[in-house]
């Protein structure tokens, strides 16, 4: 069979690039004849999101190709994270049309195909330019491409302002999703008037335009919403669930403590790479564990300096935030820390439940280990991905589900309101946990030989190839 190069172009952010990778190793296992070469982008003053890569060695047919970061006094005038990311991939367009130029000159495998991430699409122009298929990775769900979608239809076919749908008095009616959603979860990238014009409605107009959009989801978890595009949707493929690759950290002082736990007795808080929360909200969560009387490991943040704009970083002290006493009446019950290893926690059979930001990638490692998630979204698509879990899926159980940190006018969650989702979440016999084990099984399943997932991404390889 004819060799095969494919170029996985990621973004340069936390939850984007680990999955792109994983993509492209699950490409080169399952199929010899193709090779993979991964563009590293940077975001400048950021060596979180694509550090890991810079070890990666694991597999002789994928070649990383890491770009210098740029200097960041060129993006200061972007007033997010996500407009910084949008003007340094636009920034590496030329030399990236030069390393495809490149690959029709010189000896070696066929460029098959440009892979690119959700925020790379401005790179489906350059793959037009040599006429070589894209196929856009969408690392969140299949429901949230849903929604931007039916937005980007009600904008341009029918000239809806979405910011008005804010305002909405009565819950949409969003195809993909199976019950009508709240105003109040919709996410602010796209209900902002700024955030969506500039940004998310032009993302979903190249989607139309690829040859395919590769999802990080499996048949047997969104069947619905697989099935609610319209006629104008690209071939939709789902490889996942898709983990991002972590380096074990079996020393971890988290993953000692848990060998000496009962099976299933153990909370895990974790809020993702950018979670954090200010004094008060610290406060209620350790009056709502404490009150459980549940085993627990948290993973607390100090909030960065710069704002939303920045990463949190680690406190010196955690008494300086935590009420008086709290460290000292929780000994032996539970552990604060920083940064834990959230997959191998969750991996952990003493592991029973997981107040979570509801991240994809973090609900696709919940289920996958079989750990029922109390819902917290924070910022990004969560609230929707929170949503999504407890109404149409019933994986979930409740803590909130449109928390929004970018909300100036957000309220504090009770501890009250944290203590019963801590109960609810850690209750053995619950409909919810059942469930998820059933889903985890799913999972499983659909990355195995003739599982969904494989066969889709064999249809995918087919269709590169024809």
């Amino acid at each position: 069979m004819e060799k095969l190069d494919l170029f996985f172009i990621p973004s340069p952010l936390m939850g984007h690039v680990g999955q792109l990778v994983e993509l492209a190793r699950l490409f080169v296992k399952t199929f010899d004849h193709i090779t993979a070469t991964v563009l590293v982008i940077k975001l400048p003053g950021d060596p979180i999101g694509t550090d890991y890569t810079d070890s990666f060695t694991d597999h002789t047919r994928i070649k990383f190709i890491h770009f210098p970061p740029m200097d960041p006094g060129l993006f200061q005038d972007c007033p997010t994270v996500g407009f910084t990311a949008d003007a340094v991939i636009n920034s590496h367009k030329p030399i990236i049309r030069g390393l495809v130029a490149s690959q029709f000159t010189g000896p070696g495998h066929r460029l098959g195909a440009l892979v690119v991430d959700m925020f790379c699409t401005s790179m489906i122009d350059v793959a037009k330019e040599f006429n070589l298929p894209t196929y856009v990775f969408f690392p969140s769900n299949a429901a949230f491409l849903g929604i931007m979608f039916y937005f980007q239809t009600l904008q341009d076919e029918l000239g809806q302002d979405i910011s008005q749908l804010s305002h909405s008095a009565t819950n949409l009616l969003v195809p993909s999703y199976a019950n009508p959603v709240p105003p109040s979860v919709v996410p602010y990238v796209l209900l902002d008037r700024h955030h969506w014009s500039k940004r998310f409605i032009h993302y979903t107009r190249k989607y139309r335009e690829a040859n395919g959009i590769i999802v990080n989801t499996f048949q047997e978890l969104e069947h619905h919403a697989l099935c609610s595009y319209d006629g104008n949707t690209p071939l939709v493929y789902t490889v996942g669930p898709l983990l991002k690759p972590e380096k074990p950290t079996p020393d971890h002082e988290v993953l000692q403590w848990l060998k000496g736990q009962p099976e299933s007795s153990v909370l895990l808080l974790c809020f993702g790479s950018r979670g954090w929360f200010g004094v008060d909200q610290v406060g209620e969560i350790a009056v709502a564990i404490e009150r459980s009387g549940c085993r627990f490991i948290w993973s607390l943040r100090r909030p960065p300096p710069e704002g939303h704009k920045g990463f949190p970083k680690e406190y010196a002290d955690y008494n300086e935030v935590l009420p008086d006493g709290f460290l000292e009446r929780m000994a032996g019950k539970g552990k604060v820390v920083g940064w834990v290893p959230q997959a191998e926690v969750l991996a952990d059979v003493a592991t029973g439940g997981f107040v979570s930001h509801c991240g994809w990638n973090s609900l696709l490692e919940s289920i996958w280990y079989g750990v029922p998630v109390a819902t917290w979204p924070i910022y990004s698509e969560q609230q929707l991905d929170a949503f999504q879990m407890v109404k149409d899926l019933g994986l979930a159980v409740e803590i909130s589900l449109d928390y929004n940190q970018m909300n100036k006018d957000q309220q504090l969650v009770s501890a009250e309101t944290i203590e019963k989702g801590i109960r609810e979440v850690m209750d053995r016999n619950s409909a919810v946990r059942a469930k998820v084990k059933e889903m985890s099984a799913k999972s499983r399943m659909a990355m195995e030989e003739g599982g969904s997932s494989l066969e889709s991404l064999r249809r995918l390889v087919d269709d590169i190839i024809m």
